[in-house]
């Protein structure tokens, strides 16, 4: 009987595994198609630099006003995976309003697609909290670093190629800014389709528990939670020391985008040359850095990855040519990859089982609030000081983070060995 349950086991979590990176190759195509090239398709719209910055910060903004509701109703909602894959599909569906902004006429059209931006991540950031808190339903921890480790691997390759083929279509076909713009439509539109397979492909999973709780009364697990974070001492560390990361991490964004847009000129096949050799080393990171945490611990694998993000922001000050860009990018995928996957994994170790979704949600809002600063922050002290030692004094800051971890993980084993 026990083997059989072993074997029953081993089975469900290759099944779910393979659905994971399906899901993931389907998120990571939609994403590819556009997202590289929103500060771009801004700019041929007319936007300014703080319209560019509110292109990060607008969406974290709205998502402050998202995640504790979503939240309290994903936990609540007896089916999570109905619930869940419902707001999914409304995010979707911006696809389709993005695709319009051109039409508007007599409107900001910059102004218009930043906003749309912006609302998107209202349904974009509660579909992706249920994602997540699925996830943490459906693997164990022995089993996550793996699932999240291949599904990244696999959907960075596609997500690599569909951002070359993108590039070359945006930067060789258009003969006109408005031709450009007519092929962004068209993308969006396709970006629609590819993302309704991500919603299918999520409902594909099995083994999520439905929730037993029929308490009407959604705001009583709010309660429940916030009266115990003050005894989730290690969710509380960890959440501190993410705040203070993401000031370095967002606010470094819209300078991202400034300097190799405005300052090197980069078009969208060069665009598409950065995301790629990032992605280039993404491929081989991810399993490596599950590898990594596995062997050394998650925070001191964390700590390690941030210090790498560290050197990003200094050395795009560093670059003279969007060629060295490229080239630099490479450093900056295997840290983004360690960073995303462990942030990720750490976040489910510290959150309970019992309403892990609304801790998720506490942690994501305040992270937003954050997210929503930041970006306008970067701008700001890019105005007072030049683009280049803004850059250096945000590298400065994710060192920082990178520290804090590390103090973290000595004070984990110091408590784990008494």
């Amino acid at each position: 009987m026990k083997k059989e349950y072993c074997s029953f086991r081993d089975r469900l979590v290759d099944y779910n595994i393979n659905v994971n990176i399906v899901n993931g190759i389907l998120a990571t195509i939609a994403l590819n198609l556009v997202n590289p090239y929103f500060a771009k398709f801004a700019e041929r719209l007319g936007a300014t630099d703080y319209e560019i910055a509110y292109l990060t910060s607008l969406p974290h903004f709205v998502s402050i006003f998202a995640f504790i509701p979503g939240a309290i109703l994903i936990e609540s909602y007896k089916d999570k995976k109905k619930i869940t894959g419902f707001i999914m599909t409304i995010h979707k569906l911006f696809y389709i309003l993005l695709a319009c902004v051109p039409f508007f006429k007599g409107v900001n059209q910059a102004t218009l697609f930043v906003m749309l931006i912006g609302l998107m991540n209202l349904p974009g950031s509660i579909g992706t909290m249920g994602f997540q808190s699925s996830i943490g339903d459906i693997f164990l921890p022995e089993d996550r670093g793996k699932a999240m480790g291949l599904r990244n691997r696999y959907a960075t390759i596609f997500g690599m190629i569909v951002t070359f083929l993108s590039g070359e279509l945006l930067t060789k076909v258009p003969k006109t800014n408005e031709d450009a713009i007519h092929l962004y439509q068209i993308f969006f539109a396709i970006a629609f389709v590819v993302s309704m397979g991500e919603v299918v492909s999520y409902f594909k999973f099995r083994g999520m528990k439905k929730n037993k709780s029929k308490d009407k009364y959604y705001i009583n697990s709010l309660k429940e939670t916030l009266k115990n974070i003050p005894k989730e001492k290690d969710f509380i560390i960890f959440s501190l020391c993410s705040i203070f990361f993401h000031i370095g991490w967002m606010g470094a964004q819209p300078l991202f985008s400034i300097y190799s847009i405005k300052v090197l000129k980069a078009n969208e096949i060069w665009l598409s040359a950065i995301s790629i050799a990032s992605n280039i080393s993404s491929i081989v990171a991810y399993t490596k850095w599950a590898k990594l945490a596995d062997k050394k611990g998650n925070s001191l694998a964390l700590s390690i990855a941030i210090m790498g993000m560290g050197i990003t922001p200094i050395l795009y000050a560093l670059s003279n040519s969007i060629k060295q860009l490229v080239l630099f990018n490479i450093i900056v995928g295997i840290s983004v990859a360690g960073t995303t996957l462990i942030l990720f994994n750490i976040l489910l170790e510290v959150t309970p089982k019992k309403n892990r979704t609304i801790y998720i949600a506490v942690y994501n809002t305040f992270i937003a609030i954050i997210s929503a600063i930041a970006p306008i922050l970067g701008i700001a002290i890019k105005d007072a000081t030049n683009i280049k030692v803004a850059l250096v004094i945000i590298g400065i800051l994710r060192f920082i983070a990178s520290i804090f971890f590390f103090m973290r993980d000595k004070h984990n084993k110091k408590k784990s060995y008494a």
